[in-house]
Parts: C-alpha cells; structure tokens; sequence
C-alpha cells in the first residue's frame, strides 16, 4: 500500500509543476501583450502628432498671409508715354506678422511680354510725411521695396502696420497704356499674393492714377 501512497504523492507534486508552468506562460503572455499594446498606442499618438503637423504646413502652403489693402496707384512718367512707379499696399493677414527678409521673398513681375524673375530689394522705413513720389525715387531703377509705415524696425510686415511695395521701373521697360501688369509675392511657405492690373488708356504725364 505505501507504493501506491508514494505514486499519488507524486501524481499530486506534478500537477503542483505543471500549475506553475501555466502561471509562467500565462504571465509572459500578458507582458507581452501589455508591451505590445504600448507600442500600438505609442505609435498611434506619434502619428497624430506628426498627422496635424502635416495638415497644419498645408494649410499653411496653401494660403497666403498678405493681402492687398487698397487701391494701387502706378505714376506716369515725364512724357506721359509710360508707367515708371507702382504702388501696392499690402497688409498682414491673419498673422500677428508676417518675415519680409530679402533673402526669403520673392517678387516676381511682368509688364506686357517682359518678365523679371525677381525685382525684390527689402525692407525700407516710411518715414512720416513721405509721399509716393519720394518712396519711387528711393527705390532703385528695375526693382521694388517695400516701405513699412508705423515700422518697428524689423524686416516684417505686424498686423498694426501698413506696408506698400513700390516698384520702379525703368524708363524703356515702363508699361504702355492699356498694358497688363501682373506681380506675385511669394513668401517662405506659403503659397503667393498675385495681383493683376491694366494701365489706364490714357496716361497725362508726370501723374499718379489709380488702377
């Protein structure tokens, strides 16, 4: 009788192994499967995060901050063949302010069948009582500026201030009446402001006009 005492002895000890091997296995696979879960999750907020990034640059490429602010003035030149000088006002839009460095911005113009690729030369202060006579012969011949009224002293257009980009052309390549004009401001990231007018039809010499 005792052999048969010491078999269930030892029938009871190898359940009591088998139990504990269950546990281990058991235990793995819920670490696992908690490691798992972590890396899902983990992965899961990353890609939100750097899903709004994505939408948040497109939206951003795919407006501009600036926009036109009123009437746009061209300035005829001694003869009254052409136009010599265009005023643009622009303003800051949306934005609390808006980078305007020479060496990120672009202004693109064309007059008629002439095209220039970029005519941008900077940032300029408007001092006070300044007319747009004064703010075209500060601006060098076949380039443009952009004078900032109320300027801080930075090269970017804040939302409290009122920028106008003058352009100077030069004398053979000013703007014919009834020509077309087009300029395109383009920023750093952004898409670009384009702007489209026509000379008037009758241009009386040394005179601003409002297109």
């Amino acid at each position: 009788m005792n052999w048969k005492k010491q078999l269930a002895k030892l029938a009871k000890q190898k359940r009591g192994i088998v139990g504990l091997e269950a546990a281990i296995i058991l235990i793995a696979f819920v670490v696992i499967a908690a490691i798992f879960s972590f890396m899902v999750i983990n992965q899961g907020l990353f890609a939100t995060d750097r899903g709004k990034v994505v939408i948040q640059e497109s939206l951003k490429q795919a407006s501009t901050p600036l926009a036109a602010d009123g009437t746009i003035f061209v300035k005829t030149n001694t003869d009254g063949t052409n136009v010599t000088g265009i005023v643009i006002p622009i303003k800051a839009y949306g934005v609390k302010y808006v980078a305007m460095y020479e060496n990120t911005t672009v202004v693109t113009l064309k007059v008629a069948t002439n095209a220039w690729p970029n005519v941008y030369e900077g940032v300029s202060d408007l001092s006070a009582g300044q007319n747009f006579t004064a703010l075209v012969t500060n601006t060098t011949a076949g380039n443009a500026k952009l004078f900032i009224q109320n300027s801080d002293g930075d090269e970017a257009l804040n939302s409290d201030e009122k920028g106008y980009l003058v352009i100077r052309l030069n004398d053979a390549d000013g703007a014919l009446p009834r020509a077309q004009v087009n300029v395109e401001i383009r920023l750093e990231k952004s898409a670009p402001l384009t702007m489209e007018f026509y000379v008037p039809e009758i241009v009386p010499p040394d005179t601003w006009l409002t297109v």
